[in-house]
């Protein structure tokens, strides 16, 4: 369940392309609250997934402020809990937020068991022991225990989408955010990788995810966001953006997609 608990605070977000000519973002003011799962919806072209890779600074806004975790990561510098001026080290932010994107990124030269295996030792001073056994336990969470000597090459969309989720668990992140998880899979491969995602919002995970599935924003999301041309224009549970929408820009939106 959702807290009050504030793990991240977007506030008045911007981003602008071509010096000011294109707001990608325009104005988002928003609270990712500890165990939330935030679907945000909206059309084509509206700022979905540029809001998304501004939560961990994968694009830089224009203007506005994201506190994670009380730090402004948009910053250079900050103040620790004792009044010190520290370093802003963004590398140390980014490992608390995993990232699923709709391609999987993963190393076609790898065993899968490497694939998952390489951030935590490399970044976290895992032993490779421990990273292994932890690889295996949440290759078996997903059903794919079989498959961690396989390559890539090796594996259906789906179950690339799967291990991309899981690799990015292994870091142990305070919140996931999926940027359109399913949109390259084949419609028979998006039921695999949504059960995943639903698995992980019922065990607590906080998520924001961008996606054009109204199925799972509808049965799994707490929040629903609905964004077009950049601004955020409709927020609430899903219960009341889809079974009472205000903004005639998304009952319009609902009207196409429902």
């Amino acid at each position: 369940m959702a807290t009050s608990d504030k793990l991240i605070q977007v506030q008045d977000l911007c981003k602008h392309y071509n010096h000011g000519a294109l707001h990608a973002l325009d104005g988002v003011t928003v609270d990712v609250n500890k165990g939330d799962v935030m679907v945000v919806i909206g059309p084509s072209g509206s700022g979905k997934s540029t809001f998304l890779r501004s939560l961990n600074l994968l694009e830089t806004p224009t203007s506005g402020s994201i506190l994670f975790d009380g730090v402004d990561i948009t910053k250079k510098k900050y103040k620790d809990e004792t009044g010190k001026t520290v370093k802003l080290n963004i590398d140390i932010h980014r490992q608390k937020m995993g990232m699923v994107f709709q391609h999987f990124n993963l190393f076609p030269h790898m065993t899968i068991l490497d694939n998952m295996t390489l951030a935590p030792i490399q970044v976290k001073h895992m032993s490779k022991g421990l990273a292994e056994e932890k690889a295996k336990g949440l290759l078996a969470r997903v059903g794919l225990e079989d498959r961690a000597a396989a390559y890539p090459i090796q594996l259906s969309g789906g179950q690339k989408q799967r291990i991309a989720i899981v690799r990015a668990l292994m870091m142990e992140p305070e919140v996931m955010l999926f940027d359109e998880p399913t949109s390259a899979l084949d419609p028979e491969m998006v039921g695999e990788v949504l059960s995943v995602m639903k698995e992980l919002a019922q065990a607590g995970m906080t998520m924001v995810v961008v996606t054009h599935e109204m199925g799972f924003a509808r049965e799994v999301g707490n929040r629903v966001l609905f964004m077009a041309d950049g601004k955020l224009l409709e927020q609430g549970p899903p219960e009341q953006i889809f079974g009472n929408p205000v903004h005639p820009r998304l009952k319009d939106f609902l009207s196409k997609v429902l």
